[in-house]
């Protein structure tokens, strides 16, 4: 592995289990066991490591919410897409668990957020109407915009929330957590046979979260 990438890996680990405003660049180059010189020939710093870290989540991001565009053709392929979405969210986690605060230190990182969250939601959007045209959801516009901003909202802030709640759960089954929970904000909208479908969907969350 090329030494810039062990830097990013290594940085975004101490950050993940860490915090990232209680790490240093000396921190980052005694983790890697380099000297702090080494360290800032491949980066200036630490705030050019955690840009160089949202690059990275932002290029990926923006290909799974393009990647969705007309395949998702049921709840089931929902519930997969969402888990698709939090597990990268999950992957850099220390952007969201204090967002607020790392996005006023980093006013670019925060016009740059803006805009990867306004893809999110039209992609939201997006799938919501498709589920709607293919009357697997009956949702008038109204509707739509409430239940796209509930979900947009739980994507965002689902990590803030476990941080409050103290953080203690396993990753897995606290990602199929918050996809049930953003899955039963449709669950009124699936017309007959919508109480059948979740009580699959529950039955499906209870089996993931017990493995």
């Amino acid at each position: 592995m090329k030494t810039r990438d062990r830097i990013l890996q290594t940085s975004l680990a101490l950050f993940n289990e860490e915090g990232e405003a209680n790490q240093s660049a000396v921190d980052i180059a005694n983790a890697l066991e380099m000297s702090p010189g080494n360290l800032y020939y491949h980066f200036k710093g630490k705030d050019a490591i955690i840009r160089a870290l949202y690059d990275n989540f932002e290029h990926e991001m923006r290909i799974i919410l393009r990647g969705s565009r007309g395949r998702i053709t049921s709840i089931e392929d929902n519930w997969v897409y969402n888990y698709i979405i939090l597990e990268e969210i999950f992957d850099f986690r220390f952007f969201y668990r204090n967002l607020g605060e790392l996005l006023a230190r980093y006013p670019d990182l925060a016009v740059r957020f803006r805009a990867l969250l306004a893809e999110k939601r039209q992609t939201i959007h997006t799938l919501l109407d498709d589920l709607n045209k293919r009357e697997v959801l009956f949702l008038g516009p109204r509707m739509a915009d409430v239940i796209t901003d509930q979900i947009l909202s739980a994507l965002t802030f689902w990590l803030s929330l476990d941080v409050i709640e103290g953080g203690h759960g396993e990753p897995s089954a606290l990602i199929h957590k918050t996809v049930f929970s953003t899955m039963a904000l449709v669950a009124p909208h699936m017309g007959e046979d919508g109480f059948n479908i979740m009580q699959a969907m529950m039955a499906y969350y209870d089996k993931m979260v017990e493995h």
